[in-house]
């Protein structure tokens, strides 16, 4: 997928004359790659998208960027429009098939705007549940160990009730290096980058920016979701038409949730300070993989815990680490041929959407 992307450069220049790469280096041969195509002319539209923030989730990422690329390159214009693309933010962890980076970082949690002024301890919920979301021994049988879980969640929802679970885990912690979401101490090398990509991109002439941050995992399993910012001031409802798209999440939907550290978010409060008179409109599409009912999201907490604790301590069952590696693999890359081809429609339709709505397209 990354020789696929380096190549890339043949069709940009067939159509914007100044295209450029860039690289940063993370780790031995695992870097963060982007091509950046400027508008012909007048520098007024400027498309950026990110993939694999989240490692493992960089293998879909990356085959929604050759779509565009055939799909979108010959609907813009590119004599007022630019392009920006980047191949995976976290290579190590794409490379590792994992959501996490070098350093068990989640990235998604570490675009922190302000690490002096942020308290890092804001999440007891994660504390109080740290037995059962980070258990620190290896693990064993698997079918064991799936039963102890089942036994440990009924438990933990009996004691602490559902919604303590999802807000400890979704919105991210900074005490646990070994646990799972944990958003670090302080920019990773990865976010360094891509922050003064961001900076980069704000002090250009471009007006009007379209950011779409690709990501899977949350939602329908065969509806993928536009993901709004916490600043959208659009109902759910209005979104949803404005886009010409079936679900779009935004503040006032039942299922959107914050997090902190999350990269459109640090995008938009970037602007903010930088460059209030522009126009930036950053979102992520999530290609839901798991479903969204009760037990999809409970499968979904064991594969997130018994991933994390197999990296941590390990297993000395060679069959027990296959099961546990190929769950989280199809919790982010699934490998279903319907699963793929409803992805790439709704890929299609939802950037058509958001370009036309930020009237970069017709």
């Amino acid at each position: 997928m990354k020789n696929t992307f380096l190549r890339y450069e043949d069709d940009l220049i067939e159509n914007w004359n100044t295209v450029r790469s860039d690289s940063f280096k993370v780790d031995d041969d695992a870097t963060i790659d982007l091509w950046w195509a400027d508008a012909n002319q007048e520098k007024t539209n400027l498309i950026v998208i990110t993939s694999g923030v989240h490692g493992v989730e960089g293998y879909v990422g990356s085959a929604m960027l050759d779509i565009f690329l055939e799909q979108f390159s010959p609907k813009l214009n590119i004599e007022n429009t630019g392009l920006i693309i980047v191949h995976s933010v976290n290579p190590v962890g794409m490379k590792e098939m994992r959501r996490y980076n070098e350093n068990n970082v989640d990235l998604n949690r570490n675009f922190i705007y302000d690490w002096d002024s942020f308290d890092k301890d804001m999440n007891p919920d994660y504390e109080d549940l740290k037995g059962f979301l980070q258990p620190e021994k290896e693990i064993g049988n698997i079918t064991w160990r799936d039963l102890g879980f089942y036994g440990e969640i009924v438990k933990t929802v009996l004691t602490d009730g559902s919604t303590k679970i999802e807000k400890a885990l979704l919105s991210g912690q900074y005490m646990q290096p070994k646990g799972v979401y944990y958003g670090g101490q302080e920019d990773e090398p990865s976010t360094k980058f891509t922050k003064g990509l961001f900076e980069e991109i704000l002090l250009t002439e471009y007006a009007n920016i379209l950011h779409v941050d690709l990501h899977t995992g949350y939602g329908p399993r065969y509806q993928m979701s536009i993901f709004s910012s916490a600043k959208e001031t659009m109902t759910q409802e209005e979104a949803q038409r404005a886009f010409d798209y079936p679900l779009v999440f935004t503040p006032d939907s039942d299922e959107f949730y914050v997090t902190n550290g999350d990269v459109p978010e640090y995008f938009a409060m970037l602007k903010d300070e930088i460059a209030p008179s522009k126009s930036l409109y950053s979102t992520t599409f999530e290609f839901g993989t798991m479903g969204d009912g009760l037990w999809a999201s409970i499968d979904s907490v064991k594969r997130t815990v018994m991933e994390n604790q197999l990296i941590q301590y390990g297993s000395d069952n060679d069959t027990t680490k296959k099961i546990l590696d190929s769950r989280y693999r199809e919790m982010f890359y699934p490998s279903e041929r319907k699963w793929r081809d409803k992805a790439k429609e709704d890929f299609i339709q939802a950037m058509e959407g958001v370009m036309k709505f930020n009237k970069i397209i017709d």
